[in-house]
């Protein structure tokens, strides 16, 4: 059976350049129901003034070689997240991961190619970009900060693009890397399901769907390894036993 992300991804037409009716339209959408089983209802229309929000990236670090996931405890204030945090003036979202990644982790991560289902329009002179592995952000999250919070006079939305990086089996953890309030995170190698038990509500719908395009990722690797060795006969025995919900391996 094909997986969930593989029946998405042919679902989508990648040629057409132009914008689907419903946005051009900007019709509003019911907020009944989810998106997909990975996401929340769809938000109304909207636009918000520079003063109003903020952007940010976060990163979701995987050890390949042992398919565990890095999440970091705070043991000042007693929780466990994924690391993520604000865009810096001038910088762009693929280095805030990477920096936010290495400041409250104290690994340096690197981005991990995956293949994920995309509206993004191809460029007109590589139509074959969908057949390849992408580092672009994999989810992104909504969250709002209500006035009077830190500096801010007025409330605002914060929008976080979500990446997936990597570290090798010999990757060396460093102390000290975060900010002066960052100095009481611990970073921990979890399992998936340990991760899952342990992150916060609001970024277990991330985890869940980094985990499904991982998995993903891996099938389709694993997959084009038979093709290119046809006479291999014993599945690799470095893939996770068990896919989330919606992928299925």
């Amino acid at each position: 059976m094909r997986s969930l992300l593989s029946a998405l991804h042919d679902s989508m037409s990648f040629q057409s350049r132009q914008r689907p009716a419903a946005v051009a339209q900007a019709r509003p959408l019911p907020r009944s129901e989810p998106l997909s089983e990975f996401s929340s209802p769809p938000v109304p229309n909207s636009g918000w003034a520079s003063e109003n929000f903020m952007f940010g990236a976060g990163m979701v670090i995987i050890q390949p070689s042992s398919h565990k996931i890095v999440v970091i405890y705070d043991t000042r204030d007693k929780y466990w997240f994924l690391p993520r945090g604000r865009k810096d003036m001038g910088e762009s979202l693929e280095a805030t991961a990477i920096r936010e990644a290495y400041e409250e982790s104290g690994y340096q991560a690197e981005f991990f190619p995956l293949y994920t289902p995309s509206h993004a329009p191809a460029p007109p002179n590589d139509r074959s970009i969908y057949e390849r592995p992408n580092t672009e952000p994999f989810y992104i999250t909504l969250t709002s900060w209500s006035p009077g919070r830190g500096n801010r006079k007025s409330g605002g939305e914060y929008l976080t693009s979500w990446y997936i990086g990597q570290i090798p089996e010999d990757a060396v953890h460093t102390r000290g890397t975060g900010m002066p309030n960052e100095q009481t995170y611990t970073s921990h190698l979890c399992t998936y399901e340990e991760a899952m038990e342990l992150v916060y509500s609001g970024q277990r719908n991330v985890l869940r769907y980094a985990w499904a395009v991982y998995t993903h990722t891996l099938e389709i690797q694993e997959n084009q390894r038979y093709q290119d060795q046809p006479s291999a006969s014993n599945s690799p025995k470095d893939t996770p036993n068990q896919a989330p919900v919606g992928v299925q391996q």
